[in-house]
């Protein structure tokens, strides 16, 4: 082990050596953190707004919301779904909940968000996140334009003008509130056969960093999950992806103390690996081998 430790200093140096125990001791120590209180941190009969709230994280979100008796609004395209999510988290929480039908693929539509505003503005939002959105995995020139156009959309807009109508309101509480946009680590590597959803990811990530240095007294995460099993992605557990409900939590920990976060301890020590340890060339390599797989897979 002596001999490994002294072979990676001579190759690497101490310094840069250092440097990285200094990340992985600073993760790990991130990772240690207590679970927050939301409600004393938000307010005590404050509202979160979640939007694609009945699957994969969206869902996982409102469940942990609702067992700290957060008041939960699902902006939803399936009432029957919704409903059937409200009577499951009504029987284990004293949370309040709302229902908003919206189609987000019908979001471009220039009054679309004021519709939505027209019914959450009573509410005492302390917390809005930004969860809908949609994944392709083809090659660019396969692609249909129809499908592309609705991932530009679906995965920017919403994002966008649903934090423009909610921040007044915010703005305007006691509390501190707090926002929560869904990016992904493809908005921070390049990943083949996901260029456009990369891309919108991206998007999504840097807004909410420039958001947070413009904005005062209002938490803003960029929540950048590795590979996830949910309906959207259908990546399987066993090929190293997390369940929804350990990535809702992993992004509930880090709300209020960093501005971007890969969220649970397992997808952090990736981001570790990825961003700092593994050379590009290799990385670029490993990533590209793994979706070409899955991509087969699931033609």
């Amino acid at each position: 082990m002596l001999d490994y430790l002294y072979l990676v200093i001579e190759l690497y140096g101490l310094r840069t050596v250092l440097y990285f125990v200094f990340l992985l001791l600073g993760e790990i120590y991130k990772c240690l953190q207590p679970f927050p209180n939301l409600k004393k941190k938000y307010g005590q009969d404050c509202w979160a707004v979640v939007t694609g709230a009945t699957d994969g994280i969206g869902k996982a979100y409102c469940q942990e919301l609702a067992k700290q008796n957060v008041n939960v609004c699902m902006i939803i395209r399936n009432k029957e779904k919704g409903d059937k999510l409200v009577q499951e988290l009504s029987a284990k929480s004293t949370s309040k909940f709302r229902i908003v039908i919206a189609d987000f693929l019908q979001c471009a539509e220039v009054d679309f968000f004021d519709k939505i505003y027209e019914q959450i503005k009573d509410l005492d939002i302390g917390i809005l996140i930004n969860n809908v959105g949609v994944s392709m995995k083809n090659p660019f020139e396969r692609q249909q334009e129809s499908d592309i156009r609705q991932m530009l959309t679906i995965n920017i807009f919403p994002v966008v003008f649903l934090t423009k109508k909610v921040l007044p309101i915010m703005k305007q509480r006691k509390s501190r509130s707090a926002i929560i946009n869904l990016s992904s680590v493809a908005g921070r590597l390049p990943l083949p056969y996901h260029q456009t959803y990369s891309a919108t990811k991206a998007f999504d990530d840097h807004f909410s960093q420039s958001l947070a240095i413009e904005v005062e007294g209002i938490d803003i995460l960029s929540h950048r999950p590795f590979f996830v099993t949910t309906p959207l992605t259908n990546y399987e557990k066993e090929a190293g992806a997390i369940t929804p409900e350990q990535c809702a939590r992993g992004g509930l920990q880090r709300l209020g103390l960093e501005v971007t976060s890969h969220g649970y301890w397992y997808h952090r020590v990736m981001g570790v690996l990825l961003t700092y340890i593994i050379p590009q060339s290799i990385r670029t390599k490993q990533l590209k081998q793994v979706l070409i797989k899955r991509a087969k897979k699931n033609q």
